[in-house]
């Protein structure tokens, strides 16, 4: 014990011996410095730097009030490059880097109909520098409880695009107007062609008869709107449920017919073909992309993603690619409209669902 105690004893003189001789080093080089101010031994060149320091540090934003963005920003996609939603994203990053000062780079996570997008988004921080761009399909992926997020944690930035869903048939239907497919439809369930079962597409048409007083139609699963087109020209369905891009050129062509825009109001290229609210039916069903980020990033920051997103979607190029798709410059909202239509679907899809037995 009196080893240890000694050793300790020892360590001490050390120490003490070590402090002595930085004091006297100190003393040293205070007394080298030049023009002292005061009795704190500083040079002015010293001193201008120390003000200099605490300027800075009395005009620094505090934690909370970062600029934002302070990095590039993160659009994911639950689509492979080159698929509708990428493509939205990237014309829609054209304007974006002089709306937000940063840069924003596409991550593309393909999988789980949007689950893996959704869960990569899901493992960053909520700092408002990653935002997705979804479509409906995340939404019935959270529904069906396959996401790992709940839908009260999506938050809604700015709609890109909304594109309505249309009723078409074949030109040699004996459907000449929506009232006819209508009035038909109360007496026979219709075959209608869409694009899966459970889908958008299905939930449009189910929502549709129920709101007209149609009989549930019989519908039709294709893989996309070609086949969907095909077979409406060919009769192997009776309506086939489009959007305006996906029968362009047959609708011009004029082997099909368009009957009735599943919108508020006609849409730009079919300035004839009536929409659900002319004929008094408040049925409005579209293929939409838009926005969100998850809960948790502060109001101003959200402020700041939705202003600049929407300036974005406001410059040509993306205004050239809406008009294009055939859909109009309205398709551009912000986040309470935005939030609005995706409360509705949310809404109205999880109760179809159930109704159908695909949800429990």
């Amino acid at each position: 014990m009196s080893v240890k105690v000694g050793a300790r004893a020892g360590g001490s003189h050390r120490k003490a011996g070590r402090r002595k001789s930085a004091i006297i080093r100190g003393r040293k080089a205070m007394s080298k410095m030049s023009t002292p101010l005061g009795r704190d031994g500083l040079t002015r060149r010293q001193f201008a730097a120390g003000s200099a320091a605490l300027a800075a540090l009395a005009v620094s934003p505090a934690r909370g009030q970062e600029k934002f963005p302070s990095k590039t920003i993160e659009v994911v996609t639950h689509a492979g490059v080159g698929g509708g939603t990428d493509i939205t994203a990237r014309m829609m990053m054209v304007h974006a880097p002089k709306s937000f000062g940063t840069e924003l780079a596409v991550v593309n996570r393909v999988g789980g109909s949007g689950a893996a997008a959704l869960a990569y988004a899901a493992s960053k921080p909520r700092d408002g520098h990653t935002i997705m761009l979804i479509t409906q399909t995340h939404l019935l992926t959270i529904m069906q409880g396959k996401a790992p997020v709940k839908y009260d944690e999506i938050v809604a930035l700015a709609r890109a695009t909304d594109d309505p869903q249309i009723l078409m048939v074949g030109k040699n239907s004996p459907f000449k107007t929506a009232q006819e497919m209508i009035a038909a439809g109360k007496t026979k369930p219709l075959k209608v062609g869409a694009t899966q079962l459970g889908g958008v597409d299905h939930l449009a048409t189910f929502g549709f008869a129920k709101k007209a007083g149609m009989q549930q139609p019989t519908v039709v699963p294709f893989r996309g709107g070609g086949d969907i087109v095909i077979n409406a020209v060919s009769g192997n369905v009776d309506v086939g449920i489009l959007n305006y891009a996906e029968a362009e050129s047959q609708i011009k062509s004029g082997d099909v017919r368009a009957l009735l825009t599943l919108a508020p109001k006609r849409l730009g290229p079919l300035p004839n073909v009536p929409s659900s609210k002319d004929l008094g039916i408040d049925a409005n069903y579209s293929t939409v992309r838009g926005f969100i980020t998850l809960k948790g990033v502060p109001d101003d920051r959200l402020q700041a993603l939705e202003k600049g997103l929407i300036e974005a979607m406001k410059g040509q190029m993306y205004a050239t690619y809406i008009e294009t798709s055939g859909q109009s410059p309205d398709s551009v909202v912000g986040r309470a409209p935005w939030q609005s239509q995706l409360d509705a679907f949310y809404g109205e899809g999880q109760a179809a669902l159930k109704e159908l037995g695909l949800l429990k």
